[in-house]
């Protein structure tokens, strides 16, 4: 046979048959199998976007009412972002859902990835065909996975802003854990992390209850882990606050307190209250020299005039770039482990098992 008759024989590539087959045959099973995950996912998502482009509406408007600056508790503008008002609640709902986001995106989108194929018994029928189950493993993860970015990402974005318009209006920390994990690209890098712990429980337990459970239980036990040690993964800074005084600029702009603030009445241990000369107080001192005035201001006002001060551990705002860029970097690690254990397992799964 000749060089050219070679040649015409295969002219493209891309028209083979088993190109087509690999890709786009792969495209097409992808969203018949997940179809409806997806689609219920985009209509979170946009359900989740439209509330909290109108809560940043409704903050904006708030806002510049307050003449660009926090409004007075006492102002009408206050009450409404106050106590338990329909915007404060309604704030902290959807909040609370984007926090949730990666759970639902591990247990709808991941877990089915394999343990569809191990209950439904069809590796064998997926794996020997054109494509080996190599290419059919990451493929299916590039495409589930741009499609959890693209969507986490457009949530996380309006989050960000959301929360950081919640920030101009009341005194509350972006640095505080619930708006820290609705910020920046905290909310991508967690749900991508999930879908691919997902998929390896998936992988590893073939059945898909026991690895929605397992993945329950590991993301409210890992949210709790770091939520308790993020505080202090940089060592914390240190200060004196004049008790009753005005605040320090230190514990502005997003600052968090890791330690201190806290004042303790009429025990026998240390009351969080130091003296001028830098003795801790203990809480019957404190009680003896500022009786509890009940709500009168007296306290206050007697904690200001001998001196009173707290010792303070803080995190300073400046550095919450920092933490996110250390907890994203753990949760990408994990994913990485995950998704490693995922192609090791694929790789030596027995096809005669199904």
């Amino acid at each position: 046979m000749s060089l050219v008759t070679d040649v015409s024989a295969h002219p493209n590539r891309r028209d083979d048959l088993g190109y087509a087959g690999g890709v786009r045959g792969l495209l097409w099973l992808t969203w018949r199998q997940h179809r409806w995950t997806l689609i219920g996912t985009l209509v979170l998502a946009a359900a989740l976007v439209g509330g909290m482009t109108w809560l940043s509406v409704e903050l904006t408007s708030l806002w510049h009412q307050c003449h660009e600056t926090f409004c007075p508790e006492d102002s009408p503008q206050g009450r409404r972002l106050g106590g338990s008002s329909p915007l404060v609640l309604a704030v902290a709902a959807l909040s609370r859902v984007v926090q949730w986001m990666p759970l639902l995106i591990g247990v709808f989108v991941g877990v089915p990835v394999l343990t569809r194929e191990h209950e439904q018994r069809t590796l064998l029928l997926a794996w020997s065909q054109d494509v080996s189950p190599q290419r059919w493993l990451w493929s299916k993860l590039a495409m589930l996975g741009l499609f959890v970015a693209a969507v986490t990402s457009a949530v996380g974005g309006v989050s960000d802003h959301l929360e950081r318009l919640q920030a101009r209006v009341a005194p509350v920390s972006l640095f505080e854990y619930g708006p820290f994990l609705n910020t920046a690209m905290v909310p991508v890098v967690i749900s991508l992390c999930w879908f691919a712990i997902g998929v390896a429980l998936g992988a590893v337990l073939r059945r898909t209850l026991p690895a929605v459970f397992g993945v329950i239980v590991g993301f409210v036990g890992l949210t709790y882990l770091v939520q308790w040690r993020y505080p202090t993964l940089m060592t914390p800074l240190s200060a004196h606050r004049p008790i009753g005084g005005p605040n320090l600029d230190v514990l502005r702009d997003n600052a968090l307190v890791v330690d201190g603030g806290m004042i303790d009445y009429g025990i026998d241990g240390p009351s969080g209250a130091y003296d001028a000369s830098g003795r801790e107080l203990t809480g019957v001192e404190l009680q003896r020299l500022c009786p509890p005035d009940n709500g009168s201001g007296r306290t206050l006002t007697c904690f200001t005039e001998h001196g009173l001060e707290q010792h303070l551990l803080y995190q300073p705002g400046s550095r919450i770039p920092d933490f996110h860029l250390i907890v994203a970097g753990g949760y990408l690690g994990l994913a990485a482990v995950a998704l490693l254990a995922v192609w090791w397992i694929v790789r030596r799964t027995d096809l005669s098992a199904g």
